[in-house]
């Protein structure tokens, strides 16, 4: 496991943020030295960094030492911060931020409760026990009733059971999304049948 905090470069950013970002998410602090806001948001990102215990590293990138780094990011003021997750960047903000603002960036960046029960429930189900895969995803969906993977596990266990309308009802409640056309179309050949 990576430390919380990690130095980047040019030569180890594919390794330690890239592909890092398919296993957790990482937020990679683009500054310099002499860059007074630099100065000032760091150590608020270091101290979230050590709180979250793991939950996402911090990558800290010298644009002095990495102008390639910078330029492939289009950095262009700093500080600036990206989130990678799955190795694209989907976050990020310029200049430095009070800590409730950092926070709530770096919350929404890490999985839910539900997100982490679902994600359970469909390796539990992988590995045959389908009673305790149904109860994560009846919990998941406690958690947050609109989550949408939750949703369609639950659907697909209903329908492997034979409970075609619970499951309808459940796929009702979802955008139409491949893996819900799919599960749709088998009960509906199943109807048919």
């Amino acid at each position: 496991m990576l430390p919380s905090v990690i130095d980047v470069g040019e030569a180890d950013f594919d390794q330690k943020v890239i592909q890092a970002s398919q296993d957790v998410p990482v937020v990679v602090d683009f500054w310099a030295g002499w860059c007074r806001p630099c100065l000032v948001l760091s150590p608020t990102l270091e101290r979230l960094a050590q709180e979250y215990g793991g939950r996402f590293v911090l990558a800290k990138v010298d644009v002095d030492a990495n102008p390639d780094l910078s330029a492939a990011f289009a950095v262009q003021s700093i500080p600036t911060v990206k989130a990678f997750i799955g190795g694209q960047v989907v976050a990020e903000f310029i200049g430095a931020q009070p800590e409730d603002v950092v926070r709530r960036f770096v919350d929404d960046l890490l999985p839910t409760r539900a997100d982490e029960l679902a994600l359970e429930a469909g390796q539990v189900r992988e590995s045959g026990d389908l009673l305790q895969a149904e109860n994560l995803y009846r919990e998941a969906l406690a958690a947050d009733q609109d989550h949408q993977p939750a949703k369609l596990g639950l659907a697909a266990l209903l329908a492997m059971r034979g409970e075609d309308e619970a499951a309808r009802r459940l796929l009702a409640e979802l955008p139409p999304t491949e893996g819900v056309r799919q599960l749709d179309a088998a009960l509906e050949l199943r109807a048919a049948s």
